[in-house]
């Protein structure tokens, strides 16, 4: 008798810490204003923009994919035709909720090799580090926008062209 009342004890507290781990999940502040957590597989259409005035250059849009993940990891591939076959990794990089709606994501991918004789639409690269920094505010459950910063260093760590800005739009993937 007492080892069925002590089953019946842990599996009544085993329940009832998982209904309060889905309270507290349900208490987030993503949740609380009917917010989807950003975690997940996102496509992304990012638009090169002039830094300075804000000039859209929509004529060299491009997707991408994020995927957010528990406890901050985050992956990217981009399918840029600016670089050339196998010239730049996929990224990795960090992500974190920064209040009120936004998230900050930072990713770092490798470019392997300098452009060799590109052509429109690529741009010369040069071996190296790409770094994106945005800044993302959720849309809706399934949307967000973000401010993008585009660095890249030389294996020497030099910053070097095309470094700049662009405007990303989200789409959570279903």
């Amino acid at each position: 008798m007492t080892t069925k009342l002590t089953l019946c004890t842990a599996v009544a507290m085993l329940a009832l810490s998982g209904a309060a781990g889905r309270a507290q999940a349900e208490g987030s502040p993503d949740l609380d204003r009917g917010m989807a957590p950003i975690q997940g597989p996102w496509q992304v259409t990012i638009t090169p923009v002039d830094c300075d005035t804000g000039e859209a250059y929509s004529d060299f849009a491009f997707q991408s994919y994020l995927t957010f993940g528990a406890g901050g990891a985050l992956a990217e591939t981009t399918a840029s035709l600016s670089f050339q076959p196998n010239q730049r990794s996929p990224g990795h990089g960090y992500w974190r909720y920064t209040g009120s709606q936004t998230y900050r994501a930072y990713f770092q991918a490798f470019v392997r090799f300098d452009s060799v004789d590109p052509q429109p639409p690529a741009r010369p690269y040069l071996k190296g580090v790409q770094s994106v920094d945005q800044s993302i505010e959720m849309t809706d459950r399934n949307h967000w926008t973000s401010d993008v910063l585009v660095g890249f260093r030389d294996v020497s760590g030099t910053m070097v062209p095309p470094s700049g800005c662009a405007k990303a739009a989200a789409e959570r993937m279903r």
